[in-house]
């Protein structure tokens, strides 16, 4: 499956720029898409990304050092290593915040890691690698300029670690339509929409994109790492509040309505280029056109379609983005620690003050608590106790949709390298529209 990181990291930039959630001061929580396993563990691994191995053998581009004590207190305790808490964790370091992650995996990164496999003929060193997670990205290769509206792009470059990509401009598509190849010309004269749907098709594409563009703009107006919800917010936000000047409030409020609503007023009515925008927001946030907002659309059509768009391959894979916010954290004094499992997020007198990890260990939160843990992790396990908040926030969450599950195949082929210069980077397969992107 391809996702983006884009929303993840958005929520997580929000929330460390806020300086307390209300009511209870010094906590905050993420509705991180990504989900974690919980692997309880009492060892406590103190992760410094430098060599190459991790403590289970997978070779990760990182060095893992084992400490046996964790510190008494920190500013800010992060519980949960996805994209989101590593994003969050790297900002405060970086502005001195004593920062600690905790992880209950064996390697950070939530879903976003990777692993290898013996190979049984070897290969270069008798390893397949696999990559897990994300793998769809626009907008990180640093040897491009960056786009404000990309958090996590933003929280590299802050943070001065680039993650080094390979760019791409085509991937494959297998449809009951038949077999192409997508590239930013989808929806133009002799492109993938023309060929299946004639020119109708493409009027109605043309139609949607020029609804987009303001919309696009508007995203672009205002820099995910400047939002925050204090006062804090006139010196961050303010700057940019001139960039709204040329946009229309009203096409403004669009953003926050499922992109569904834009495809049906933008007059796109031919059936393979609603399937495609389905299986396009299916991609990137998980859920079809009705479950995905406006804005996360907004800024990656215009990644997608603009003129010589490229996509982005990590070199390493997602990994490689888990280990460079890593080495962020690292440099600048934080700290991230695997296996490390967190039973309960301590409250006291409507504030979180730390949290007690497996035996009891009590580690204590100057400033305050971030979770990257599910909604339903966070108010279903018992990790904090619900009488805390208000019962219509927390039933709120609770009824947040739990998205379909998905199986992974990891396969591993021996190849060679003109064999493997002949396919495309992804390929889309659909074997039937009518079962829905999500079957």
């Amino acid at each position: 499956m391809m996702k983006t990181m884009a929303a993840v990291v958005e929520i997580a930039v929000a929330l460390l720029a806020a300086s307390s959630w209300r009511p209870a001061n010094g906590f905050t929580t993420t509705t991180a898409r990504l989900t974690m396993s919980r692997y309880r563990n009492n060892r406590h691994d103190d992760v410094q990304l430098r060599l190459s191995r991790t403590d289970d053998g997978d070779q990760n581009g990182s060095e893992v050092t084992r400490h046996s004590a964790i510190s008494d207190s920190y500013d800010v305790i992060v519980v949960g290593s996805g994209i989101g808490g590593l994003s969050a964790a790297a900002m405060l370091a970086k502005y001195g915040y004593s920062v600690a992650v905790m992880e209950s995996h064996y390697a950070p990164g939530g879903c976003a890691h990777g692993f290898r496999a013996k190979a049984k003929k070897g290969g270069p060193d008798g390893f397949f690698y696999f990559d897990t997670g994300p793998s769809f990205f626009s907008g990180l290769n640093a040897q491009y300029p960056a786009k404000t509206a990309n958090p996590l792009r933003t929280i590299l470059d802050a943070i001065e670690e680039p993650v080094e990509c390979i760019p791409y401009e085509t991937f494959g598509l297998k449809f009951p339509e038949g077999d192409f190849i997508h590239n930013t010309n989808f929806g133009g004269q002799g492109g993938v929409l023309d060929q299946v749907s004639g020119s109708a098709a493409t009027k109605q594409w043309s139609n949607l994109m020029s609804k987009m563009e303001p919309l696009e703009k508007a995203v672009a107006a205002m820099p995910t790492a400047a939002l925050r919800s204090d006062i804090g917010a006139l010196l961050t936000a303010g700057q940019f509040l001139p960039n709204f000047a040329s946009t229309n409030p009203l096409e403004n409020l669009k953003l926050t309505k499922p992109f569904r609503t834009i495809i049906q007023n933008a007059g796109v009515t031919d059936s393979f280029a609603k399937n495609w925008l389905d299986l396009l927001c299916f991609c990137l946030s998980g859920l079809p056109a009705d479950g995905t907002i406006t804005a996360e659309m907004a800024m990656m059509m215009g990644e997608f379609y603009e003129p010589g768009a490229t996509m982005d391959c990590p070199k390493g894979g997602a990994k490689a983005i888990v280990d460079a916010l890593v080495r962020g954290i690292g440099k600048h004094g934080g700290k991230v620690f695997v296996k490390s499992h967190v039973d309960k997020i301590v409250i006291e007198n409507g504030r979180a003050t730390g949290i007690q990890l497996k035996k009891n260990q009590v580690v204590k939160a100057k400033k305050g608590v971030i979770s990257n843990l599910s909604v339903w992790d966070l108010f279903e396990t018992g990790i904090v106790e619900n009488h805390h908040f208000p019962a219509s926030f927390v039933e709120e969450r609770k009824q947040t949709p739990v998205g379909n599950s998905f199986m992974h195949l990891h396969i591993g082929f021996e190849a060679t390298r003109q064999e493997l210069e002949q396919l495309e980077a992804h390929y889309m397969y659909i074997e039937d529209w009518e079962k829905g992107v999500e079957a």
